[in-house]
């Protein structure tokens, strides 16, 4: 639609306000190479409104929607907007509708995830721990170790403790709040994750860590654990990650940044929560599907296998029962030529008769016939 505008777009607040109420959010977001958060973000900025949760399935099936007008702007500044692409725009992907309608949602003020200033009734899987993190051990990273943290997903020193617990408290209890299950899955890793339409998605939070050189590294004096060649210093900026790694080109981590804080990004983390989960998805369905395939080909293949092994027992018989015959009408003639016709009920004319039935029993175009 636009083109390439690596310098941006600018477009008037009113042309904005008319595109967002013509074109589904996703779509448009798209289109400007933003992503769909981005654009609910410039739609506040300017003080535009634009549809909420279900608008676009009510308007697809008929149903009354309510178009909100456009408020005055007194703010210059307001009029227009430059929209600039994303450096690392996300993969285009379709999504269902259920999916669209559920990322809408979170653009909207009523779904906005807010972190309080203090731990305050603490989730479940939070709760049994607390007592476990109050002196907790770190490792050479100076991350905490203790209390089975890594498998809440978590991986912060004790200075950046209490607000870690405050931001995935309150992810816990927003994941939940829109009935998506929230755990630490078995296995032989525990892992912390949550389960968005039937898709087990992996999740967690961290603190980067700064590696300067050790001024003791080659000092005798010091005990000689604490020579490495480098010390870590913690941070204190934090980030949420979706999963280890990810190829389907979606985002999979939100960090603090020079203007916003990691608390201010918990919709937009949910968001991708969404668009992974349909991702996998996507990808389980493909893989369930070639599997099918796969399946199908093998039963046809030994199904093919099986005729063909059977037809050439078919042809081994009837070359047995023709080499049987064969011999028997020599052995007969033989029989004849020293002995004269064979006496009726003879031992001979017997044997006969059961080699010839024999025979029979192996052509299998005699037997098919029988």
């Amino acid at each position: 639609m636009f083109g390439s505008h690596s310098q941006g777009i600018e477009v008037s607040r009113q042309n904005l306000y008319e595109q967002v109420w013509s074109t589904p959010m996703t779509k448009l977001a798209e289109k400007y190479g933003i992503s769909d958060v981005g654009l609910a973000k410039i739609c506040k900025k300017l003080n535009l409104p634009y549809p909420g949760r279900g608008y676009w399935r009510r308007k697809e099936t008929g149903k009354a929607v309510e178009q909100l007008p456009l408020p005055p702007n007194a703010d210059p500044s307001k009029e227009s907007v430059t929209i600039y692409p994303s450096a690392q725009p996300e993969v285009a992907m379709e999504f269902s509708a259920d999916t669209i309608q559920r990322v809408e949602a979170e653009l909207t003020e009523r779904k906005k995830i807010v972190v309080p200033e203090r731990l305050l009734n603490p989730h479940r899987l939070l709760k049994d721990r607390l007592s476990e993190w109050r002196k907790p051990q770190v490792d050479e990273y100076g991350a905490i170790v203790s209390g089975n943290i890594r498998q809440l997903g978590m991986r912060v020193s004790p200075k950046s403790l209490d607000r870690a617990f405050r931001i995935m408290d309150t992810l816990f209890k927003a994941l939940e709040s829109r009935s998506y299950q929230v755990g630490i899955q078995d296995g032989f890793h525990k892992t912390l994750g949550v389960r968005i339409s039937g898709e087990w998605i992996e999740f967690g939070l961290e603190e980067r860590f700064t590696r300067i050189d050790n001024p003791d590294h080659n000092n005798a004096r010091v005990e000689y654990w604490m020579r490495g060649r480098y010390r870590y210093i913690p941070t204190g900026s934090l980030f949420l990650r979706i999963g280890r790694w990810g190829m389907d080109g979606l985002q999979r981590s939100w960090n603090d940044g020079k203007t916003v804080t990691l608390e201010s990004c918990l919709n937009d983390f949910v968001v991708g929560l969404l668009k992974v989960a349909e991702a996998e998805k996507g990808r389980r369905v493909e893989r369930e599907e070639q599997q099918r395939r796969w399946l199908e080909a093998e039963r046809r293949r030994q199904e093919e296998s099986e005729r063909r092994q059977a037809l050439e027992q078919e042809i081994e018989k009837w070359a047995k029962a023709r080499q049987l015959r064969a011999y028997l009408a020599a052995k007969r003639k033989t029989y004849v030529t020293k002995h004269g016709e064979l006496p009726v009920g003879s031992k001979a004319e017997q044997w006969f008769a059961w080699a010839h039935w024999y025979a029979d029993c192996l052509d299998p175009l005699v037997s098919d016939q029988g």
